[in-house]
């Protein structure tokens, strides 16, 4: 499977809602691309991100956040959307490794 179709990468911007995202069978990973926002809307989302990227990562699958800062010690945040594929795509070998 092409690793890139399976990625969902979802923009949050200073005035969009945040609805809850469902995982389809062929979407295995998210980027929460949070580029430009402010750290008040980033730190407004924080919970509900921790609960997706939990329940993600309860089934093997990747939750990454992408922003110019951290806001959060709990989440995967890096600050590029190539980073975030990076690191999904390490994810993914590490998971074929322990098999």
């Amino acid at each position: 499977m092409d690793l890139q179709k399976s990625i969902l990468v979802f923009k949050l911007g200073e005035y969009n809602n945040f609805s809850d995202l469902d995982s389809t069978s062929e979407i295995k990973h998210f980027i929460a691309d949070l580029s430009g926002v402010s750290i008040d809307v980033a730190k407004s989302v924080t919970n509900k991100f921790i609960t997706f990227g939990n329940s993600i990562s309860a089934v093997n699958r990747s939750f990454v956040v992408v922003c110019e800062f951290s806001f959060d010690n709990t989440l995967t945040i890096v600050p590029t959307l190539q980073e975030a594929y990076d690191y999904i795509e390490m994810e993914e070998i590490e998971r074929q490794l322990e098999l």
